[in-house]
């Protein structure tokens, strides 16, 4: 996914520093509970985007809130947003650290769909065949679409790999209007 350079900026340094000492998954955890917290209680969102209250005065609750009760890196991050004022980046943020996290264990995040569930099998030679072209490790979330009649389609970030029965009846529809039948062109009326 494509993220501002200032989330990018953002999560890699959260990424580093829980890296280097070997917390990042409470990192990460303590990061979601902060942005659920933000994006679900209007109060605390309110609060920290009120521009009457001080940068300094957030920041001072936030350390008074939660201190001892999350990690100092987590609390000094999210102060940092507030002071830089970088809440408006805050979903795109996570979301960047997120992959970041996946790039670290070389994972691969792949949206299958489908008009129907994929069997287990299926999802299993996905899996391995697309771990086989990437050379990562494929996590896999399924969509169900009804519209696409049959077949698969594969998002892969911005790469799109469209093997369902819609598209193939659009190709070969073009196919068929562009095709010179004796003499004649075929043309739609």
């Amino acid at each position: 996914m494509s993220y501002s350079n200032v989330a990018k900026i953002y999560a890699g340094s959260f990424v580093e520093i829980g890296n280097e000492k070997n917390i990042l998954p409470e990192l990460e955890e303590e990061l979601k509970f902060l942005i659920d917290l933000y994006n679900d209680d209007k109060d605390f969102s309110s609060f920290l985007t009120s521009p009457d209250i001080s940068d300094n005065n957030k920041s001072k609750l936030i350390a008074k809130v939660f201190s001892g009760k999350l990690h100092d890196n987590t609390i000094n991050f999210f102060k940092t947003i507030i002071r830089n004022r970088r809440l408006k980046e805050l979903n795109n943020i996570y979301n960047a650290v997120l992959d970041e996290i996946d790039k670290l264990h070389n994972r691969q995040k792949v949206t299958v769909i489908t008009k129907e569930k994929l069997e287990q099998s299926a999802r299993e030679e996905i899996s391995v065949k697309l771990n086989k072209t990437l050379n990562k490790n494929i996590l896999i979330r399924e969509k169900i679409d009804e519209s696409i009649l049959g077949g698969i389609i594969i998002k892969i970030n911005d790469l799109v790999i469209d093997g369902s029965l819609i598209n193939d009846l659009k190709k070969l529809r073009n196919n068929l209007l562009f095709t010179k039948v004796g003499s004649e062109a075929a043309y739609e009326d």
